[in-house]
């Protein structure tokens, strides 16, 4: 194997900020030790780390900068925040307090409809849009932004996520839809099951710096965003290649496996209802059965779902996913080596290339999709993971 060539790398410089969720005010900013972070297309990363408390540090307060379930926590790289979410749990270990956060997603996982909310004014006695209101908008972007409005109108439900970014244009793509009180549905997992059906699309908040003026404190936005009809660039847009061997080798590690535990090629979703009148949909994946590959099947349910289109869409979708399922492959790659980290994001394609070596004589390339990014914070040599799937 060639040397690598020498080259420095650059220190960076991690601030951790620590802000009341409801108003986003700055409570401490704490060192932390022993820090990873991660972001997902269409997911909630996470982050683990360790407050040390000793005499630098119980000055600021560290107990009643950080309770749980109440505190957001910012991760600033050289300037730009990277990482953003919530501090759900928090435990005593030697030196400190280790704590676990979850991305701002994960507040909508603890929020529910509890009114019925529906695209059809026959099953609602207030036929007023949300959020004064139980008619849901018809356009899937639509109904992202109605489902977060209904949300932020309950008192003390609003962590100033903002929905601007949620108006028009729209996607283009109706739905119909009823979310039932009494079944009391999960936000977050409402809108996950909605970008996941087949004309779907991808959503994140996107958090950042708000420019500084007339000297004033630096604030933060953060802002719900929907990705239609998918986020990320293509490899051919991108230009993002990482390389496994040679003089510009950037992968460290990988691993490319092939798994068909997942694979499918006939998914059955089941909808609302009982015996016979049950809602189902069939999705077969009809050009690998014609090429040979054998009737694979798989059955996903899909509670509170009584349109049959939607679950048609649900059903394709689950079929897309589970017939690319036999390829998961990993790479550990130097953050500030081409490409450097930053210079790419969940939802970007990119060629991975691994030159012929001992495990894979023949060498391997193909163009992938990163759908998750690991980062082991440092301030020498940061290591990433990119986690991808079939494009």
């Amino acid at each position: 194997m060639r040397d690598r060539p020498e080259y420095e790398t650059p220190d960076h410089t991690y601030t951790y900020l620590f802000c009341d969720l409801l108003t986003d005010e700055l409570l401490a900013e704490l060192p932390m030790s022993d820090v990873s972070y991660s972001t997902e297309l269409n997911g909630i990363g996470t982050l683990t780390g360790t407050i040390p408390y000793s005499d630098e540090t119980l000055p600021l307060g560290p107990d009643a900068a950080s309770v749980p379930s109440r505190t957001a926590l910012y991760v600033d790289r050289d300037g730009t925040i990277v990482w953003a979410g919530i501090i759900w749990t928090r435990e005593l270990v030697k030196g400190g307090k280790a704590i676990q956060a979850a991305e701002l997603l994960s507040y909508y996982a603890h929020r529910h409809v509890k009114q019925t909310l529906s695209t059809d004014t026959s099953l609602i006695l207030n036929t007023a849009y949300v959020p004064t209101g139980q008619r849901l908008y018809a356009d899937q972007k639509y109904i992202v932004w109605s489902l977060l409005q209904y949300a932020h109108a309950q008192p003390g439900g609003n962590i100033g996520i903002s929905t601007s970014l949620l108006t028009a244009p729209a996607h283009g793509v109706s739905r119909v839809l009823t979310y039932f009180g009494y079944e009391r549905p999960e936000i977050y997992k409402a809108i996950a099951e909605l970008a996941a059906a087949d004309d779907g699309f991808d959503f994140g908040v996107e958090v950042g710096w708000n420019p500084v003026a007339n000297n004033l404190p630096p604030t933060r936005y953060k802002r719900m965003r929907t990705w239609f009809p998918r986020r990320g660039r293509t490899a051919t847009e991108s230009g993002i290649v990482f390389t496994k061997g040679g003089p510009a080798s950037s992968i460290v590690d990988f691993n490319w496996p092939e798994n068909g535990v997942d694979m499918a090629t006939e998914i059955s979703g089941l909808g609302d209802g009982t015996g016979e009148a049950k809602v189902q949909a069939v999705a077969q994946d009809t050009d690998r059965l014609a090429s040979g590959w054998p009737l694979l099947e798989a059955v996903t349910t899909y509670d509170g779902v009584i349109d049959q289109a939607q679950l048609n869409g649900l059903t394709a979708a689950e079929l897309t996913a589970r017939s690319n399922a036999q390829t998961q492959p990993w790479f550990d790659v130097m953050a500030d080596t081409d490409p450097a980290f930053g210079s790419y994001s969940v939802g970007d394609e990119a060629l991975f290339v691994i030159e012929p070596e001992p495990r894979m004589p023949a060498g391997r390339k193909g163009v992938l999709r990163i759908m998750s990014i690991d980062v082991i914070a440092a301030s020498g040599p940061e290591r990433v993971r990119l986690t991808c799937g079939a494009v």
